[in-house]
């Protein structure tokens, strides 16, 4: 390589760095802000009283089915009513998920073993 190609080399790869790290912001801001989560939506209904809280619905179900909470869904019929799919697990190791109307807290359905 000779000396005359070389400043010139660096100065394109300078400025091809410089065109890089100027793009870098561009791409990052030009992203759209992500979703929230259906965990906050919930959140935020519950904080502002249009759902009822899952520690009621889980002391609920406890009172009337013994045995163990396993996992929890929050999802909507298909009218758009919000629910909490809770799958429950029974002292005879029946599993039992729970379709609650998130916004009374009342059982809907029932379905499992």
């Amino acid at each position: 390589m000779s000396r005359s190609s070389r400043p010139v080399r660096h100065r394109l790869a300078g400025v091809l760095l410089a065109c890089g790290l100027l793009a870098a912001p561009l791409q990052s801001s030009a992203q759209p802000a992500p979703r929230r989560s259906e965990q906050d939506q919930a959140r935020d209904a519950v904080r502002d009283g249009r759902l009822t809280p899952l520690s009621q619905v889980l002391a609920t179900l406890a009172a009337r089915t013994p045995g163990e909470h396993l996992d929890t869904r929050f999802g909507e019929t298909v009218d758009g009513r919000p629910v909490y799919l809770v799958t429950w697990r029974t002292p005879d190791n029946r599993v039992v998920v729970f379709v609650v109307d998130a916004r009374t807290g009342r059982v809907l359905d029932q379905r499992g073993d």
